[in-house]
């Protein structure tokens, strides 16, 4: 039978790295960047699951065999694959030994002077976002060479290197949300149920297991749920119920997987009032109950 564990969580990128041998560490307070090739040969390549409490952006130029899961979905990496992990988030991977890029670490601290929205400035970073975009060729080149920049200032120290980085990390975002909402296929400018939409999913993110009900996140954006339910319909296809419970299912499967907890804890966790109204939203959702997944998984 095997033994499931909590699930560790890195705060900061200089936890990480501990935690899979790498001795590069971080000089500046909430940022990070690295090339892949820089790895050293006692460094991991197999990571059981974790969370972490920093964003991170992976730009890989060379995948090999490598295999990335994310909340329990295996990811595609094809092409030249944009990949980000954000806060919270259930993450583990094999890296192939030829694997190839640059890594790039922050907290929203390190940005907090000049975007104090980060979710609603990048919206790619939200929870309930597709978390690897491929890129074109010309994206991909386009990064690269801002990354590649990142990393000389990084290791070059200067009286303005956290201020340059600041800015420069700044512009790499900007450049990938002009991929996500190429990749998404939207308009620059937010309509006002773009928005709406948008804000609404960042206080999914949040308030999930505090309410499940659509009048208290409609309260919040100073809207009447049906406005907010035929929004949020209109944009994404599904209600904003739908979202919600959405949000709920993919924290359920990761701590299922992931955790000791058994069904009782979890259910009390994700505020349920009782297990079987846990295992009955299980199964509605997923056609299977929480115990027969955590068998299967």
């Amino acid at each position: 039978m095997m033994i499931r564990t909590e699930i560790p969580v890195f705060e900061t990128s200089n936890d990480f790295h501990e935690a899979i041998g790498f001795p590069h560490r971080s000089h500046i307070p909430n940022f990070d960047v690295y090339a892949f090739e820089r790895s050293e040969p006692s460094t991991r390549r197999c990571m059981p699951p974790y969370r972490q409490g920093f964003y991170y952006i992976g730009l890989l130029s060379n995948v090999g065999k490598s295999k990335l899961n994310l909340n329990t979905d295996w990811l595609s990496l094809d092409g030249y694959p944009l990949l980000f992990v954000v806060p919270g988030q259930v993450f583990s991977w094999v890296w192939d030994a030829k694997i190839a890029g640059f890594n790039i670490m922050f907290k929203k601290e390190f940005l907090m002077h000049v975007v104090p929205n980060l979710i609603e400035d990048f919206p790619f970073l939200k929870m309930s976002e597709n978390k690897v975009l491929v890129l074109t060729k010309e994206e991909h080149e386009s990064l690269y060479f801002d990354a590649e920049r990142m990393h000389s200032v990084f290791k070059n120290p200067h009286p303005y290197q956290e201020k340059m980085l600041e800015g420069m990390l700044l512009t790499f975002l900007y450049y990938c949300k002009a991929v996500y909402e190429r990749y998404k296929k939207t308009e620059n400018h937010l309509t006002s149920a773009q928005m709406i939409t948008q804000k609404f999913e960042t206080l999914v993110d949040k308030m999930y297991v505090d309410t499940k009900n659509v009048s208290d996140y409609a309260d919040q954006l100073n809207i009447t749920p049906n406005y907010l339910t035929t929004t949020v319909k209109k944009l994404t296809g599904k209600s904003a119920k739908d979202i919600i419970q959405e949000r709920l299912l993919v924290e359920s499967k990761s701590l299922l997987k992931f955790s000791g907890l058994d069904i009782a804890e979890i259910a009390y966790r994700l505020n349920f009032q009782e297990p079987t109204h846990f295992t009955r939203f299980f199964k509605k959702l997923s056609g299977t109950t929480p115990n027969k997944f955590r068998q299967l998984n």
